[in-house]
């Protein structure tokens, strides 16, 4: 699955909408909608807000789901997948 398909997934299992997302993390909502259309490639760091931005106040997200957030960027995940150390 690539990124842009992967974050409409998540953002639509924790129930968020992009004006949600926006709210916390700042990224404009036409940059999202451009992100999940596959338009634009995101930065690690913006990965990274994302999901905090995803778990925030949802525990349907898990650490594996923003791993794979992460790979469907080409960015390696947080979590060697080989280790099973839980996350929360």
């Amino acid at each position: 699955m690539n990124f842009g398909d992967n974050l409409c997934k998540l953002r639509n299992k924790a129930g968020k909408s992009r004006y949600r997302l926006w709210q916390l993390t700042g990224l404009d909502q036409a940059f999202l909608g451009r992100l999940e259309k596959g338009e634009k490639h995101p930065s690690r760091n913006t990965v990274m807000l994302l999901g905090l931005a995803l778990m925030h106040g949802c525990s349907e997200i898990t650490c594996d789901e923003i791993d794979g957030l992460l790979l469907s960027a080409d960015y390696a995940p947080l979590r060697d997948f080989r280790m099973k150390v839980p996350c929360r």
